[in-house]
């Protein structure tokens, strides 16, 4: 069970530090030294954020 955990882990990791890395935001130095959480939340912040729009576009 925990080498299945480990390599859940790693994929997570390179995915997110893969993604970041391509847009240019972390160079992979800065990356590995980032825990899982941080690069969750980062993957988050630059791939997941939805600008904010009004609920009635077209009522004022």
């Amino acid at each position: 069970m925990s080498n299945l955990l480990k390599s859940a882990l790693e994929k997570e990791r390179s995915h997110y530090s893969e993604k970041l890395f391509q847009i240019g935001v972390y160079n992979k130095e800065v990356m590995n030294k980032m825990t899982i959480s941080e690069l969750r939340k980062e993957y988050a912040y630059f791939f997941r954020s939805i600008p904010n729009h009004k609920k009635y576009p077209y009522t004022r």
